[in-house]
């Protein structure tokens, strides 16, 4: 008999915070270039055991209205938000994040903070 797997209690597991962005740019981009921007600009601003520890975590991009959701940690919220403000250009178009806001939970920030660019 297999029994139920094993999982941690809510009080042990990490704290994250959702960061609603939009970027502007010369023309519109990809849902993977903008996926490999963040973490470029991670690496290169926060270093390699840094983003380790900020842990981002690209969740959804809307390729129409150039918006997005990623996650970090509760307390490197600033340090990923000083990293994505560095990112001039994406594949050679030049471009630049927006922070629209910060939330403790998707439902939260969808509607704080992106009902207006269309999301649901």
């Amino acid at each position: 008999m297999r029994e139920k797997p094993k999982y941690l209690p809510p009080t042990l597991r990490d704290k994250h915070r959702y960061i609603a962005f939009q970027v502007i740019g010369e023309r519109p981009f990809k849902k993977d270039e903008i996926k490999r921007a963040i973490w470029d600009a991670s690496i290169s601003a926060l270093g390699t055991l840094g983003s380790a520890r900020a842990k981002p975590w690209f969740i959804k991009f809307d390729e129409k209205s150039q918006t997005g959701i990623v996650r970090v940690d509760r307390k490197h919220v600033e340090e990923l938000r000083f990293a994505m403000t560095l990112v001039t250009e994406i594949n050679g178009s030049r471009a630049i994040f927006r922070t629209l806001g910060v939330s403790g939970t998707i439902k939260r920030l969808k509607r704080k903070f992106l009902a207006g660019y269309g999301w649901r």
